[in-house]
């Protein structure tokens, strides 16, 4: 019994071994220690990373990016080679672009606008960086052709989104997820019962299509909803469920929180009465579901504006893992 219980703890920290080996594998391929070289990645190294991966997709050579040996890349939910997608198809460098920086957990994003075969996309990208080597790369593409509502020449620099949140004013990475997670609830439950983090003058711009505030859909002349207001009323009731919310990037120093998350529609709710007493009709037959991938700004406890990629998905289709 004694020597079962030896071979067996002996083989355990073998295994041990090598799932150590092996998840690491990722930062010690090829790797090469200098001294004099600091292996931590601040803002202008993380942006950089953005820069040399889309210089990469552009020249359609993954090898001119610092890629990680078994680096992980998926577009739009499905796992793909490097060089594969949009590394095959970009023709441009972007048009419109937006970073938000992670050095503590060693993520960046990039939204922005950029051609694909001379047709401007709009482009969604996470990047992981460890040891200064991109170990995972998650992006969304929205393209014309997919869905009717993706408007790339509408997208514009807005001020707000770069804007330095004071040392003072900054909310943990806790209470700033939590924000973007209420945002989500309060659709998710859209009785007009639950809290709305949103300034009342929020803009949210859905896919390059600025969504709210708009025009309200049969009202009066004019009649002008905020983010909030719809909120309130109810029109989201038919989105069933806002499932498997990702939060992965904090940037505290700008107030931005960048999201994935996947909305469900089951299509059983045919008609609904809003708060101020309107019947609206179900806008499908059928179940259906989006991937979303959004980006918060936070100010004064409250979601000030909100940039936002849409992508039709088969109906309660999972993401990737990580």
């Amino acid at each position: 019994m004694p020597r079962t219980s030896g071979f067996v703890a002996a083989i355990g920290l073998l295994i041990l071994g090598t799932t150590a080996v092996r998840s690491g594998e990722a930062q010690t391929a090829d790797f090469h220690y200098d001294p004099s070289t600091s292996y931590d990645c601040d803002r202008a190294c993380l942006d950089s990373m953005v820069d040399q991966y889309l210089a990469s997709l552009v020249s359609h050579d993954p090898s001119k990016a610092p890629l990680a040996r078994n680096v992980k890349f998926t577009e739009n939910g499905q796992e793909l080679k490097a060089g594969d997608g949009l590394w095959e198809t970009a023709s441009g460098l972007p048009t419109y672009k937006v970073y938000a920086d992670d050095p503590e957990a060693g993520e960046v994003l990039f939204m922005g606008v950029l051609p694909e075969n001379g047709a401007p996309t709009i482009l969604a990208a996470r990047l992981k960086v460890e040891l200064k080597r991109i170990t995972e790369i998650e992006t969304e593409v929205a393209r014309k052709q997919d869905v009717s509502f993706v408007h790339p020449e509408r997208l514009i620099d807005r001020p707000i989104v770069s804007e330095i949140i004071p040392l003072s004013e900054r909310l943990s990475r806790q209470n700033m997820v939590a924000l973007a997670n209420a945002y989500f609830s309060a659709i998710e439950k859209n009785d007009g019962s639950q809290f709305v983090p949103v300034a009342s003058d929020v803009v949210r711009i859905t896919s390059g299509d600025q969504d709210c505030p708009k025009p309200r859909r049969g009202g009066e002349p004019n009649q002008i909803l905020s983010c909030a207001q719809e909120l309130q009323l109810g029109l989201y009731k038919e989105d069933t469920l806002l499932r498997d919310r990702q939060c992965k990037l904090v940037d505290d120093e700008r107030g931005l929180v960048f999201c994935y998350v996947y909305f469900d529609h089951a299509a059983t709710l045919r008609s609904w009465q809003l708060t101020d007493g309107t019947t609206v009709p179900a806008s499908h037959p059928g179940p259906w579901s989006w991937q979303v991938a959004e980006m918060f700004k936070i100010k004064h406890k409250m979601i000030v504006y909100i940039e936002a990629l849409v992508n039709p998905i088969p109906y309660g289709m999972k993401p990737p893992t990580w």
